[in-house]
């Protein structure tokens, strides 16, 4: 009788936990990768090789998907990126317009100089667009880019680098 009640008590924790347990599934439980964002910008107010490096960012799909990073000096880079090709492996070149007439597009502002220089030539290269295992429906975007900018001035800066597991 008492290896009876044994098992009993046995086969209930075993139900009770298994019940509590966070049921992680087929439906993409799990965590994302980190975030990554790194750029070196030269010329103009940034001098000869300023580094940028993610301080945080947000992201929005009206339009297309832009991705807005400030940095660790509270600059701000925007990519807009718009509807043509799509946002699988895809290059998208700077000044193209969608048939909605969005424009893929770099605003760069300096903080410190107060300056925003906006993107003339380059190409933003999307190599990477996974499912984010964080929320339903949810994207992890990565590229690279090559962007040429300027400002009213006429002042010229280049800004090279990549991004990695963009939520959006």
């Amino acid at each position: 009788m008492k290896t009876l009640k044994t098992i009993c008590i046995l086969f209930l924790s075993l139900i009770i936990i298994s019940c509590s347990k966070k049921d992680d599934g087929d439906d993409g439980g799990g965590s994302a990768p980190e975030a990554e964002f790194s750029a070196t910008i030269s010329g103009g107010s940034f001098g000869n090789s300023y580094s940028s490096r993610l301080g945080f960012y947000s992201t929005t799909t009206i339009n297309g998907v832009t991705i807005a990073v400030t940095d660790q000096n509270q600059n701000t880079i925007r990519i807009f990126m718009n509807e043509t090709g799509g946002f699988d492996t895809v290059i998208k070149e700077i000044g193209n317009v969608d048939d909605n007439g969005y424009v893929t597009n770099v605003i760069i502002h300096d903080q410190d100089a107060m300056i925003t220089y906006n993107s003339s030539e380059g190409e933003i290269v999307i190599k990477e667009n996974k499912s984010n295992p964080e929320e339903e429906d949810g994207r992890l975007i990565s590229g690279d880019f090559n962007i040429t900018a300027v400002v009213n001035t006429g002042e010229t800066i280049s800004m090279t680098g990549t991004f990695k597991n963009i939520a959006y």
